[in-house]
C-alpha cells in the first residue's frame, strides 16, 4: 500500500513539474483568451481549392495575386499541384466532370469553390476579389 502513494504521488509530482515547465517556456500556447482571439481574427470564412501547375505562366499570374493582396489570410484556399501529383491530378479530373467539363476543357490554373469551376488566371482573381469583396 505504501508503494502505490509513493508511485502515485512521484507521478503527480513529475506531471506538476512538467506542466510548470511547459508553461513558463510556452505561455501563450496555454492562454485560452489569447486562442480564442487568434482564432476568430484570422479564420477565413470560405474554402476554395486551387489546382496550380508548376511553371505554369498563368498559375503563377494567380499565385502573386494571392501573395500580393494576403488573400489566404481572407479566404481558406488550398492549394493542389497536378503537373507531378497524380493523386492531385485525379481530383482534379473529378472536380471538372462534375462541373460537366470534358477532360478536354481541363486546364489550370483551375478554382473550385465547392459549387462551380472557374478556369483561367484572371477569372479566378476576379471570382476572388468579388468573394473579398463581400465579407463583412
Amino acid at each position: 500500500m505504501n508503494y502505490k502513494v509513493i508511485i502515485a504521488s512521484g507521478l503527480f509530482l513529475a506531471v506538476t513539474i512538467f506542466s510548470c515547465y511547459a508553461l513558463t517556456k510556452h505561455p501563450a500556447l496555454y492562454s485560452q483568451a489569447n486562442y480564442q482571439a487568434t482564432t476568430s481574427q484570422q479564420q477565413p470564412t470560405a474554402e476554395f481549392i486551387l489546382y496550380y501547375g508548376e511553371a505554369c505562366p498563368h498559375c503563377r499570374a494567380v499565385e502573386d495575386y494571392l501573395s500580393d493582396n494576403n488573400i489566404t489570410q481572407k479566404l481558406r484556399l488550398i492549394s493542389k499541384e497536378v503537373y507531378n501529383d497524380q493523386a492531385n491530378a485525379n481530383e482534379l479530373t473529378a472536380v471538372a466532370k462534375s462541373c460537366g467539363l470534358s477532360s478536354k476543357d481541363i486546364g489550370v490554373p483551375f478554382l473550385w469553390d465547392g459549387h462551380q469551376c472557374i478556369i483561367g488566371d484572371q477569372p479566378i482573381i476576379d471570382f476572388l476579389n468579388n468573394k473579398i469583396n463581400q465579407i463583412p
